[in-house]
């Protein structure tokens, strides 16, 4: 994230209804929209991103995959990344590229407007997500453990 608390993004989706919902997604920051390989590469070659959103399918005819090659071979290696492909063959060649890359499907990330809402409140706090919380919706606890401990310690538990 950056000092000013926005985070650069990518979103390489070449969907328009997707690309809507996505920029809507990441509306209080700074993003970059790309919907073919060729112009994904060119982008991050040309600037640094915090997060991407990374499709299999793109317009051209160059898939996600080249563009996690790319990635994979550029200074984006730690960059955050999310592979919202529906195509799940496409998100594993991805997914042998980026090891490290989150495999979030679109419907998933999108299902309801409470999905939406701990994602953007998420996205608040950096690149660095809780998917957890995002598709839970559970607070982050303490666990039991730490808890009791406290207790036995004369100090107080949550309340």
């Amino acid at each position: 994230m950056t000092r000013s608390g926005v985070v650069r993004i990518l979103i390489v989706e070449d969907t328009p209804a997707r690309q809507e919902i996505l920029t809507r997604l990441c509306k209080d920051h700074a993003w970059v929209l790309a919907h073919t390989a060729w112009r994904a590469i060119t982008l991050i070659q040309a600037y640094d991103f915090n997060l991407i959103f990374l499709d299999y399918d793109l317009a051209g005819p160059e898939k996600g995959d080249v563009v996690a090659a790319a990635l994979s071979a550029s200074r984006h290696h730690n960059a955050r990344i999310i592979v919202h492909t529906q195509n799940a063959p496409g998100a594993e060649k991805i997914k042998k590229l980026l090891p490290r890359a989150d495999l979030v499907p679109f419907a998933r990330l999108t299902r309801d407007n409470a999905t939406c809402k701990r994602f953007r409140e998420e996205l608040r706090k950096g690149a660095d997500i809780d998917w957890r919380l995002v598709f839970s919706g559970e607070e982050k606890q303490l666990p039991a453990e730490s808890m009791k401990t406290k207790e036995k310690k004369g100090g107080q538990g949550r309340s």
